[in-house]
C-alpha cells in the first residue's frame, strides 16, 4: 500500500474513506490490546515502511522522532505512540511498523503507526460525533468520531489537527489572531460557521469575531443546516440572506460532510443564494474541484488568519445577491 489509490467517491454522497490503521498497546498486567484507527484518504499521500534510519532533529518536538527525506523533500515524523501515550510492546518489531505520509493544513507531515491495514468506505451518518460516545468532551479529546465495525470493534478517528497544534505549527497563527485589532463590520447579518474540530473552530470563530461578525457555530453539517432553516424561518420575507451572510464549513464531519451540506444548501430554494466558503484542512487540486463541484463559491485551505480573513472580506464585497461569483 505505497501509494494510495481509492475508487472515485462522488460529492454528496455524505461518504468518505478511511485508512484503517493499527497501533499495539502493551498494559501494566503485560497483555497486549490492538486499537484501531483511521485518516481520511484524501490527507494521505502515501504509506511507506519506516526507513532503518531517522534522522534526529535536535530541537524538535517530543512527538517528533525526526526526519526523513522523501524523494528529495524534507519531511518531519510524528512517533504516534508517543502523541497517543501508549506503551508500544516490546515484541513489536521494527520493520512492521510504517509511516503514513499526509498533507493537511498546507503541511507535510509523516506518522509512525504499527499496521496500516486496509482502506474503508464508510457514511458520516455512521460516525458518532465523540460528545455522543461519551459525556463532558473537554476540547483536548484526541478523537473526533467513532465508527461501530462489529460487536466487538470500534474504530476511532483521530484529531490530526490537534497534533498540529501541539507541535506548535497554530503558534505563529494563534498570536496574530491575539494581536488582531478589534473593529466592526458593517454587515450585522451572522456567519454560520460548521467545523467538529473544537481546535479549528474556536480559530475560526475568533479571527470572526475581531472582525466584529456576529456567528453562529455547528458542530457539523446537520447541524449548520438546521441553523440555516431556522434562520430563514425567522425571516419575513424568509430570504437567507436577510439573516445570514455567509456559510463557513469543513469538509470532514460526523452525520453530515460539509460537501453534502453544500449541495443540501444549493437544492434549498430558500437557501441556495447563500455564500458558502469550505474551509478544509484537505489541500490539492482534487479536493479543490470536489469543493466547488458541490456548489462552494471558494475553497480555502486551513489555516493563515490573514488569508482567512482577507477572503471572506472580499466573497462578502464580490458576490452577487444571488450567491454566484
Amino acid at each position: 500500500m505505497s501509494q494510495i489509490d481509492s475508487l472515485i467517491l462522488q460529492v454528496g454522497t455524505n461518504q468518505m474513506e478511511l485508512v484503517d490503521f493499527r497501533m499495539f498497546q502493551e498494559d501494566a498486567d503485560g497483555s497486549q490490546r490492538e486499537g484501531i484507527y483511521g485518516v481520511n484518504v484524501s490527507k494521505v499521500i502515501e504509506i511507506i515502511q519506516l526507513p532503518g534510519f531517522i534522522t534526529p532533529v535536535p530541537d524538535g518536538n517530543e512527538y517528533q522522532e525526526g526526519i526523513i527525506n522523501l524523494r528529495g523533500q524534507v519531511i518531519p515524523v510524528i512517533n504516534l505512540a508517543k502523541w497517543m501515550k501508549i506503551k508500544e510492546p516490546a515484541c513489536l518489531a521494527q520493520m512492521t511498523k510504517q509511516i503514513i505520509v499526509t498533507e493537511f493544513s498546507a503541511v507535510r507531515l509523516g506518522f509512525i503507526v504499527h499496521k496500516a491495514a486496509q482502506i474503508r468506505r464508510i457514511s458520516w451518518k455512521d460516525i458518532v460525533p465523540i460528545t455522543m460516545a461519551r459525556s463532558g468532551r473537554s476540547k483536548e479529546s484526541k478523537v473526533t468520531g467513532t465508527v461501530k465495525l462489529s460487536e466487538e470493534e470500534v474504530l476511532l478517528i483521530l484529531d490530526f489537527e490537534s497534533i498540529v497544534e501541539e507541535m506548535g505549527i497554530f503558534t505563529r497563527q494563534e498570536e496574530y489572531l491575539e494581536q488582531m485589532p478589534q473593529t466592526k463590520s458593517l454587515d450585522q447579518r451572522y456567519i454560520v460557521a460548521a467545523d467538529d474540530s473544537p481546535v479549528a473552530l474556536s480559530m475560526v470563530v475568533k479571527a470572526l469575531k475581531k472582525k466584529g461578525f456576529s456567528v453562529l457555530e455547528a458542530k457539523n453539517g446537520k447541524e449548520a443546516l438546521e441553523i440555516l432553516k431556522k434562520e430563514v424561518s425567522a425571516d419575513p420575507e424568509r430570504k437567507i440572506g436577510n439573516r445570514v451572510s455567509l456559510l463557513i464549513t469543513d469538509v470532514e464531519m460526523p452525520v453530515m460532510d460539509g460537501y453534502t451540506l453544500t449541495k443540501e444548501v444549493r437544492a434549498n430554494p430558500e437557501l441556495n443564494s447563500l455564500t458558502v466558503l469550505v474551509h478544509s484542512s484537505m489541500s490539492g487540486t482534487e479536493n479543490v474541484r470536489k469543493g466547488l463541484e458541490a456548489g462552494a463559491n471558494e475553497y480555502l485551505v486551513k489555516f493563515d488568519p490573514v488569508i482567512f480573513v482577507d477572503r471572506i472580506e472580499k466573497l462578502l464585497t464580490t458576490v452577487d445577491p444571488k450567491g454566484k461569483k
